[in-house]
């Protein structure tokens, strides 16, 4: 929303990224719902006393009232609306939510849309409120990213040929999702993926954040789900997504734990 004076713009917005600059300020990166993403400057954000700390802390949502230069904006006013405390003291749901951060990052620096501000928002709050697991909740987000931008697999008929699959499902993010057979070798980043894993798939695209903490997977399925998003990411949004590394090595190790726990 465009406040009067023309340069001047409020709107409500999450904090991604902070770092310092000069003596006392901070340049803080923001996903807003007006704006997009946007870089502004919080003048006098490093003094421990200054109002305008807690517009630079990650996850932090607020309303923004900023002044738009000549290459920065400049926040003036800053309203408080809700901190993610629970996100910031448990090490697997900061890992979510700079996940989530990390491809906001990645898709909404080339455009804006407006549903990625809510769903990003969205996924916090759930993150905040354990709603679902952290690794769930990523994969889930990383495919409604996906949704958004036209590049969610084709999970239905062969993606190569058309056919209907009567045997082993494979998918490869190259063929757009999942292939038969006699098709896969075509693709040579194909792999087998389990019928349950397909519908879980479905399940999540039509599904709100909240649903989510019905599915039951198996352990294939995790796996199989892992390595759809991971590959699917590279393929179609981008190969240097240093947290999905993070999330990959994360989601091996609490399996390697479940296990010798059994």
């Amino acid at each position: 929303m465009k406040a009067n004076g023309g340069s001047l713009f409020k709107t409500d917005a999450i904090t991604l990224r902070s770092y310092s600059y000069g003596e006392n300020d901070k340049i803080v990166t923001l996903f807003s719902d007006e704006l997009g993403m946007v870089q502004a400057i919080a003048k006098g954000a490093r003094k421990i006393k200054s109002h305008m700390l807690s517009a630079t802390l990650p996850f932090c949502e607020g309303s923004y009232l900023l002044y738009k230069g000549r290459s920065l904006y400049t926040i003036t006013q800053y309203e408080f609306k809700r901190a993610y405390k629970n996100i910031s003291d448990d090490m697997s749901n900061l890992l979510c939510a700079e996940f989530m951060a990390e491809l906001t990052l990645k898709t909404g620096s080339e455009y804006f849309d407006r549903r990625l501000y809510y769903l990003l928002r969205k996924g916090l709050r759930c993150l905040d409120e354990g709603c679902l697991r952290p690794e769930l909740l990523d994969w889930a987000f990383a495919l409604y990213i996906m949704d958004i931008n036209g590049v969610f697999p084709n999970l239905d008929r062969c993606t190569h040929c058309g056919e209907v699959i009567e045997g082993t499902v494979w998918f490869s993010a190259a063929a757009g999702g999942v292939v038969c057979s006699a098709c896969h070798s075509r693709h040579a980043d194909s792999f087998m993926v389990g019928r349950a894993t397909l519908s879980a798939l479905k399940y999540i695209k039509t599904h709100r954040f909240e649903d989510l903490s019905r599915i039951s997977l198996s352990k294939k399925s995790e796996s199989d789900i892992n390595n759809i998003v991971r590959n699917c990411l590279s393929y179609y949004i981008s190969p240097d997504i240093k947290t999905a590394n993070l999330l990959n090595l994360h989601v091996i190790k609490e399996s390697r734990s479940n296990d010798g726990k059994d």
